[in-house]
């Protein structure tokens, strides 16, 4: 211990007397905290924040951004190490270290936000995508203004393309790969799954090869260091390296269309490119035109990379200065550790303590509490509606827990004479301070935030700042709720989950009663948005309710107006003739279709089915009725029953999620799967597993053969010439995508498919 000092702080919103204690190194911080014994001391805080974490707090540090700073040098590498703290200048591959004093933020607009960092792209390719246990046969690096292939395998081919180099083994080429990256001296390194692939496989075969992956800036730390259990991260020291596949799956999944993640998917929404047309086969079967297009594969996915990095390099550096936290972690952390960061980053302003991480015996505990009512939905009547109004509750969850003070320090053990009451349910009330805890105040700055950026954004549409900003805050605002009822949370509180739920539900219902007595009515709702049918009354009058529902809202909350739609469609439950929640489409006045739970936005339907479905929708909510969406739908149906739907149509995609190993049902995708395996094509999680149904053999007996009259039986990859069975696809695609939406017009399966196949279907 070096000193220590006693201050007047604040602990969940309570006035505190606090022992600060300095060490002399922070690994002791654990062990000091649980062998402190000191009578009167009743809470031990603060000792699990993360070491950098923790300095840029207590230096006020924005990551990224430029600052002056003045300190003492401690010299070079040539510097004897009695005079550079034990030798730290020797150890580290710069050219100067010094020990910062004193920090001054650059106010200047023209390099205050400015930062272009060299990033280089790394990607590799293997004989065999089980970590370590093929050889790297390639590895492609790109940084702005450069670009290379470096490989072992040499056909003579190579030499056409200037971008690859070739060297005599594997080894020599690893060692080149050191070398680039040395050469280079990077800001940033990124992948695309490289956590879990590409810097995995670099260090298992570097190991087996004896190579010295000599890539950190601190020269006593040889490699990659590896952490995060199953969710594994790899860490260059002095390098940042981005995972660029990790940030979008954990902050931008739910908001792309892309079918599943893959770099090809992704960059085909995202940059409006693909990867280069190319099927991976085994080494042995490659003739040297193969191993051009190879090389040029490999190329293109670091390419790639590179542009989906720059593409959401303001967003990280946004990340990263909001939740005042270095690249690696912004980059890699949930929805959840994002809105602590934000808490954390924020609390020196209200004097506040920082509260502990829960450790395992609380999680668990946590974990098996009861839950708590969610809420409200109106259920819809089925039925297709004209002249809509939807509105939705502008950051709904947040709102309410900013309007209303609900936090884990502002909630009561007992009613008081100033308390809010929040009555979860008949036996149940909570009881929350009126005093504004720093937790809700800390939201409306997110809200009020995000309207700010949100407006400056449709003044200056293609500022790439003001966009990433207007997104972080929008991301923070959504995780907001859920971060209080998170059970790894340091301000869990689940009593503040379920008030927001309760008041919410209460809101949505005044909202849904104020509506009918000014002549609307309430269609449907569903969590923060209601929609009405508007009676003929004029779009004025619908604003005109806007305006009076939000003279009476509480805070910060607010109603907004989504759009005015031309007609809408509430379809039944399967097999039922109760209105389907959260299955709807509607149709505004400029054609434009929103559509929610359908299959056209499922990944899991072939083409075929998804179009109709979608092309249905559109029909119905253009023409007003079903004449030409059913004329339509039998003719599809005649087409497929031909047998002319082309192959493209029926392809069925979906996702590996583990490896085939893991799997103890083989379902079609799983089968399809071996099926690759079989022919000598890589196989991973996460990738896609393209497949269709084909039609089963036939006995002497006209019935399906032995061995062929499962699905699973019948997968056959893209490439076979046998016939899809035109049954399967009738009965587990297309229908079921249709039927439901033909109920509504009180039209059956069996009169949908007179005339086409007298077969039952259902």
């Amino acid at each position: 211990m070096l000193t220590w000092c006693f201050f007047d702080k604040s602990f969940l919103g309570r006035n505190v007397k606090a022992l600060k204690i300095f060490l002399s190194n922070y690994k002791d911080s654990q062990k000091f905290a649980d062998n402190l014994n000191i009578k009167g001391i009743i809470k031990r805080r603060e000792h699990d924040i993360n070491t950098v974490h923790k300095y840029l707090l207590d230096k006020n540090i924005t990551p990224l951004r430029w600052y002056d700073v003045s300190g003492k040098v401690l010299g070079d590498r040539d510097v004897p190490s009695s005079e550079n703290l034990g030798g730290i200048a020797s150890s580290l591959n710069v050219d100067l270290v010094f020990l910062a004093e004193e920090f001054s933020l650059v106010n200047d607009s023209s390099v205050k936000d400015s930062f272009a960092p060299k990033v280089l792209a790394i990607d590799i390719e293997s004989d065999d995508l089980e970590i370590g246990k093929g050889k790297i046969t390639m590895i492609s690096l790109v940084s702005e203004g450069f670009e290379k292939v470096i490989t072992w395998k040499s056909p003579a081919s190579a030499k056409k393309l200037k971008f690859v180099e070739s060297f005599s083994s594997e080894k020599s080429m690893l060692e080149e790969f050191v070398n680039i990256i040395n050469k280079l001296s990077p800001d940033v390194i990124t992948g695309f799954f490289s956590d879990s692939f590409d810097l995995p496989y670099i260090r298992s075969r570097s190991e087996k090869l004896g190579v010295s992956l000599s890539l950190s800036l601190d020269t006593s730390v040889n490699g990659l260091k590896f952490s995060g259990g199953k969710n594994r991260h790899v860490r260059i020291e002095g390098i940042p390296h981005v995972d660029i596949h990790r940030f979008i799956a954990v902050n931008y999944s739910q908001y792309l269309q892309s079918e599943t993640l893959t770099l090809n998917e992704i960059s085909s929404e995202l940059l409006g490119e693909k990867k280069h047309d190319f099927v991976i086969r085994p080494s042995s079967k490659l003739t040297p035109d193969d191993w051009l297009e190879f090389f040029k594969y490999n190329l293109k996915d670091s390419v790639l990379t590179l542009k989906l990095f720059n593409k959401f390099l303001p967003d990280l550096l946004e990340f990263s200065r909001i939740m005042k936290k270095p690249l690696f972690e912004v980059s890699r952390d949930g929805m959840s550790t994002h809105v602590e960061d934000f808490i954390v980053s924020n609390l020196h302003r209200f004097n506040e303590i920082i509260e502990k991480r829960p450790i395992h015996e609380e999680i668990s505990s946590r974990r098996g509490r009861d839950s708590y009512v969610g809420a409200f939905v109106l259920q819809p009547t089925p039925g297709l509606y004209e002249d809509l109004a939807v509105f939705d509750f502008t950051s709904y969850w947040p709102s309410i827990i900013s309007s209303f003070n609900l936090s884990r320090s502002t909630i009561l053990p007992k009613r008081s004479k100033d308390s809010l009451t929040v009555s979860i349910d008949k036996n149940k009330d909570y009881y929350f301070s009126k005093t504004k805890g720093f937790f809700p105040q800390l939201l409306e700055e997110i809200i009020l935030l995000r309207k700010k950026f949100k407006t400056h954004l449709k003044n200056s549409p293609d500022d790439p700042i003001i966009k990433a900003r207007s997104n972080a805050y929008k991301l923070l605002a959504n995780a907001a709720y859920g971060y209080q009822g998170f059970f790894g949370a340091r301000y869990y509180c689940p009593e503040a989950s379920a008030s927001t739920t309760a008041i919410s539900r209460d809101f949505i219902k005044e909202v849904i009663s104020k509506a009918e007595k000014f002549g609307l009515t309430p269609i449907y709702g569903d969590t923060d948005s209601i929609m009405f049918s508007l009676n003929k009354k004029p779009h004025k009058e619908a604003l005109d309710f806007l305006t009076i529902i939000n003279k009476s809202l509480p805070g910060i909350m607010e109603l907004d107006l989504e759009d005015f739609y031309s007609r809408g469609l509430w379809v039944t439950t399967r097999g039922g003739e109760l209105g389907a929640k959260k299955k709807y489409a509607l149709m505004n006045n400029s054609g434009k279709l929103k559509i929610r739970g359908f299959e056209t936005v499922r990944r899991d339907w072939c083409l075929l089915a998804r179009e109709l479905q979608n092309d249905i929708l559109r029909m119905i909510l253009s023409d007003g009725n079903h004449v030409r969406a059913l004329a339509h739908t039998k003719e599809v149906i005649k087409k497929l029953k031909d047998g002319k739907v082309s192959l493209k149509e029926i392809i069925i995609k979906t996702q590996l999620k583990k490896s085939i190993k893991e799997y103890k049902s083989l379902g079609p995708h799983v089968v399809a799967a071996k099926l690759m395996v079989d022919a000598g094509l890589p196989v991973d999680p996460g990738a896609l597993m393209e497949y269709f149904i084909t039609q089963p053999e036939l006995n002497s007996k006209g019935k399906p053969a032995k061995g062929s009259k499962r699905i699973g039986d019948r997968v056959a990859l893209p490439n076979d010439s046998r016939p899809y069975d035109k049954d399967y696809y009738l009965n587990n695609q297309v229908l079921p995508a249709v039927e439901n939406i033909f109920q509504v017009f009180n039209i059956k399966i069996d009169e949908l498919i007179a005339g086409v196949s007298q077969k039952k279907l259902f």
